[in-house]
């Protein structure tokens, strides 16, 4: 009885400890990426960002890993099985053990406070202390009480054989971070997209639509490109097509192919995640929400990691059911 108890003690111990070392080098690697995205999309550097999203993501960022739909199109690519089971681990552990989210969360962090983009990759590194402080408050939890230690144990597989340590340069850390920065700095520098429902089931019945100035050439990375430097991206798992719009373009501003082209290129985002990621969290309502969210029974929500705004023409039918009264997409003109 006593082995059997030690086992999943010693098996949540060393996952804390190894996940907070491993966030300490996405930290870092998040950091390099702040400084590209200034180049591409904000060099006046004005972009300001939640401190409480950015450290709540980065703490989340590997439950983000292993949510279904995001580890088909991110994991499957980068990770090792004993990442992906790491990261399936805490996601089912968290989600099965009500109100152990919230102890992740950053106490003591001021909700108002807001960072500078120029100012972010310094900031980074006070992010991991942050992190340090929940990742301690959540073992408290874990370990003082007997019902959360069993449900986090059971439904975590903490009691297998299967190591759940991470290595200290886990990849893949930093990506759910890298997509909030992303989108957030696209947000807040005038871009949006606007999402063809189709269905297109493949890349030809993408490049046949009949939908007016829609005709475009499939290319790499189901980047389908219209003329110049427009494009379109095409989602294969949820057969939808978005176009990307900046509002406010100046000499400095890329075109959507570049943008699009880019992301990939830098791995700053999954194209899926980013698109079918922004329309999920506007069509439940959440748009505008923090980054991590609760759900009422107290189990993590991170649907809407993706901050991008989503539109649809005047004149369209709401392509989901109104909430309160009101359709959740925005729309590309305003005096709708």
């Amino acid at each position: 009885m006593k082995s059997t108890l030690l086992t999943p003690v010693i098996a949540i111990n060393d996952f804390f400890t190894t996940y907070w070392t491993a966030l300490q080098y996405a930290a870092g690697q998040a950091g390099l990426v702040v400084q590209q995205l200034v180049d591409e999309l904000d060099p006046p550097k004005p972009t300001t960002f939640s401190w409480i999203n950015v450290v709540s993501v980065l703490a989340f960022g590997l439950a983000f890993l292993g949510a279904p739909t995001i580890a088909v199109g991110i994991l499957t690519m980068e990770a090792t099985n004993q990442i992906k089971y790491a990261a399936q681990a805490l996601l089912i552990s968290v989600s099965q053990t009500p109100g152990l989210a919230k102890a992740f969360w950053p106490s003591g962090t001021d909700d108002s406070k807001m960072v500078q983009i120029g100012q972010l990759d310094k900031q980074l590194g006070n992010a991991t202390q942050e992190m340090a402080n929940m990742m301690n408050t959540a073992v408290e939890r874990i370990m003082s009480d007997m019902p959360t230690f069993v449900a986090f144990a059971e439904n975590g597989r903490f009691s297998s054989n299967q190591s759940l340590s991470l290595p200290s340069k886990t990849d893949g850390l930093n990506y759910a971070l890298t997509t909030y920065l992303l989108s957030e700095t696209m947000n807040k520098n005038g871009w949006y997209t606007s999402p063809f429902l189709g269905p297109y089931p493949n890349a030809a019945a993408v490049e046949s639509s009949t939908y007016p100035g829609f005709s475009c050439k499939m290319g790499p990375n189901n980047i389908c490109t219209i003329y110049g430097d427009d494009a379109k991206y095409w989602s294969q798992s949820t057969q939808r097509v978005y176009a990307l719009t900046n509002i406010k373009p100046n000499d400095k501003t890329r075109s959507p192919l570049q943008l699009t082209t880019d992301i990939v290129q830098n791995s700053w985002a999954a194209l899926d995640v980013l698109f079918d990621g922004a329309y999920n969290c506007t069509a439940d309502g959440k748009a505008g929400s923090a980054a991590i969210n609760f759900n009422l029974d107290g189990t993590l929500d991170i649907a809407c990691i993706s901050q991008l705004p989503v539109k649809i023409p005047c004149g369209v039918t709401c392509y989901v059911p109104l909430i309160n009264g009101k359709c959740p997409f925005g729309r590309t003109t305003t005096g709708c």
